[in-house]
């Protein structure tokens, strides 16, 4: 990171209320606690009052203003393409908020600077099929995670192709895989689930509040049922196209006899299932002897369904 870089990074981590240590700010920056040391001591210089307290680290002192900060067309287009993505994924509100958020970023630049971003995002954006309508529950998930509250949802499950009544613990949201997913933990399986939002039916806010733990991470695996390996081969031609949009839970890619093996780390084979049978004879399930087996049955299926027709 360049050092002016660096020092305005310093600079906005200084204006928190919380105090920051130097040792997390250098850890933020990629540089040594010495550095930060010096960058500190020339932002005083420079007029800057920073307070260092003991024990606690550094904070601009209260009352004190920065000048607004002047955005260059790169981190101007950065901000505005993220709040085009945001059109696609939030409430109504927020659509507002973000719309708000941009207006406000592009007053704040100089005319030649506008005249920039104004050619960079007539050449790089969003598009418009990104943009759709969200949850109808999203809103109200939302304020249940915020406020620690208990959900009662009624829930399709991809898996079991079941629609279940089931009260559940919300701990996060997170979007992947082109929707979001609630993380939380589950009264009626007695474990953690992830809830993809769009199989939601139904979704009541109850009165009822749970104590979040500490230290659950939504990127761990820990919420989803015991997984196991699955092992496809695909055929050399279609190994680039394969690769361009893999199943979800890919894990790895090894080389093959004529093509390559796709490493899926999978805890339900039915999602995988329409991958595999999308690449026709360019595909073959290696392992497990479960997943060769629904492969053939599917396919025999298949056959007998244009053998009628």
């Amino acid at each position: 990171m360049k050092q002016m870089d660096r020092r305005l990074l310093i600079l906005m981590r200084l204006r928190e209320e919380a105090p920051v240590r130097a040792a997390d700010l250098a850890e933020e920056c990629g540089c040594s606690v010495r550095t930060v040391y010096r960058d500190i001591d020339a932002l005083c210089q420079a007029g800057v009052p920073v307070a260092a307290l003991p024990g606690e680290g550094y904070r601009l002192v209260p009352g004190y203003h920065l000048p607004p900060v002047a955005l260059t067309a790169e981190e101007a287009v950065q901000l505005l393409l993220g709040s085009d993505l945001a059109l696609g994924l939030g409430t109504a509100a927020e659509r507002e908020a973000a719309r708000a958020a941009a207006a406000k970023v592009e007053a704040v630049l100089r005319p030649e600077t506008r005249r920039v971003v104004d050619r960079l995002r007539e050449r790089i954006r969003v598009s418009r099929w990104m943009q759709r309508e969200p949850s109808p529950w999203l809103s109200l998930l939302q304020q249940a995670v915020l406020n620690d509250r208990v959900l009662s949802l009624r829930y399709h499950s991809f898996s079991s192709d079941e629609l279940t009544e089931r009260q559940v613990e919300p701990y996060f949201l997170v979007f992947y895989s082109d929707d979001w997913h609630l993380v939380a933990y589950c009264r009626l399986r007695e474990g953690m689930r992830d809830f993809r939002v769009e199989r939601i039916r139904e979704a009541e806010l109850l009165p009822e509040t749970f104590d979040r733990p500490v230290g659950v991470d939504p990127e761990e695996d820990e919420h989803c049922p015991a997984s196991q390996e699955v092992r496809v081969w695909i055929e050399a031609v279609a190994v680039p196209w394969a690769r361009e949009a893999p199943a979800f839970d890919l894990e790895r890619e090894e080389p093959g006899e004529g093509g390559s093996v796709f490493v899926y780390r999978s805890w339900d084979r039915r999602r995988l299932l329409p991958w595999v049978l999308s690449w026709g004879a360019s595909a073959r399930v290696l392992s497990p002897p479960e997943a060769i087996d629904r492969v053939r049955q599917e396919a025999d299926a298949l056959v007998q369904r244009y053998a009628e027709a």
